[in-house]
């Protein structure tokens, strides 16, 4: 007899199914703004987009998939969770759903991998560059590449055998054995561990370039904590590992919040994927503000400094320029035929211009852009 009021387990005792759906668009929708101004700055700066860019596009494509199919697999989903919870009984429609939920979760789960892995990949281009002057270095690289490729590949595999024939995987009660179940909690343990694993192997090939580089040790600090991106993606791993693992009742699997750390860790991985472009943006806005702070404490907006401007009228060319008056002298030759008291029989005229420098916020690279203003001169 079905109870409706009975308890959800695991996550699905805490989240209900509006708040599954915000929780996989929130997240989504925050990872495509930052794949957004990744995109958007990189493009600005180099006209054209790097391998490291068409892997993060990648990753994204695989993410809209994903979620796409979580909505479609929403109904099925919760059909199954009331379902082992008592709340609804078993018909003839539910195998029809249960067949639906399996064929939902089979793409879902090679499509978070993929998420992933491109995201190791948009980084593993982007720290190659970083080795390739090192032989060393560039050797673990290789290493590196071919054990993140092995390991995608095993995720595939392990996720594909959890049922025994592999053929069962489809068929509704087929793959409910003790020892199948088992199999289903030891591809989440094993594929997070070899995603973490090659987190911490991409993330060292870079910070084992560091000790050689000539920077100040707060320049190198800041080089590791970017390098370490990935110790965020590291983190939400274990979280949904753990949460699954143990949310789960009698040994199965939190299909709840599978659904749920799915998407937050893909996303996150995303969004951290993209971190890199943006952070040089980050600084280089920081950098700008301090310079334009620096010239308004020297120069004012509307006085001089250190003899500079033009003292009391104020800076008429706004707050980002500084005026000095630069005193120039010039000879003009006179016939020979002229007498003169001057000395070598010339006369020197001595000219005064008014130059305006105005530094320009927006340029590329940290560098100030410099448009002169004369003023007309006049002669003493």
């Amino acid at each position: 007899m079905a109870d409706p009021n009975a308890p959800l387990p695991g996550a699905a005792g805490t989240v209900t199914e509006a708040g599954l759906m915000t929780i996989i668009w929130v997240f989504f929708s925050v990872a495509t703004i930052f794949v957004g101004l990744r995109l958007g700055v990189r493009f600005r700066q180099n006209h054209a987009f790097l391998v490291d860019d068409y892997w993060i596009m990648f990753a994204w494509a695989a993410l809209v998939t994903m979620v796409v199919l979580q909505m479609e697999q929403r109904d099925s989903l919760w059909y199954v969770t009331y379902l082992n919870a008592g709340r609804v009984a078993f018909d003839a429609s539910g195998i029809h759903r249960l067949e639906q939920l399996v064929r939902w979760q089979f793409p879902i789960i090679k499509l978070f991998w993929t998420v992933l892995w491109s995201v190791k990949a948009s980084f593993m281009a982007v720290f190659f560059r970083l080795v390739k002057p090192f032989t060393v270095l560039r050797r673990l690289w290789y290493c590196v590449a071919v054990f993140a490729t092995m390991a995608f590949i095993a995720c595939w595999l392990v996720s594909a055998f959890t049922c025994t024939p592999p053929g069962d995987y489809f068929k509704v009660a087929q793959c409910s054995e003790p020892h199948e179940l088992w199999m289903q909690r030891f591809d989440i343990i094993f594929s997070t561990s070899v995603d973490i694993a090659t987190d911490l192997m991409i993330m060292a090939l870079p910070i084992s370039v560091l000790p050689s580089l000539q920077l100040d040790a707060r320049r190198k600090a800041g080089l590791a904590v970017a390098f370490g991106l990935s110790i965020i993606i590291i983190s939400v791993a274990i979280v949904r590992m753990t949460q699954v693992i143990i949310s789960g009742k009698d040994g199965v699997v939190d299909l709840v919040g599978l659904a749920i750390w799915g998407a937050i860790e893909t996303s996150t991985a995303v969004i951290v994927g993209s971190l890199p472009p943006l952070k040089a943006l980050l600084s280089r806005s920081v950098k700008k503000y301090s310079t334009r702070a620096k010239y308004q404490y020297q120069y004012g907006t509307g006085g001089s400094h250190h003899g500079l401007g033009t003292p009391g009228n104020g800076n008429k060319y706004g707050q980002d320029s500084a005026s000095r008056i630069v005193m120039v002298a010039e000879s003009i030759p006179l016939d020979g035929m002229h007498t003169s008291n001057q000395k070598d029989g010339r006369i020197y005229v001595q000219r005064t211009y008014e130059t305006t420098v105005e530094f320009d916020r927006e340029s590329r690279g940290d560098e100030e852009s410099g448009d002169s203003h004369r003023g007309p001169g006049r002669a003493l």
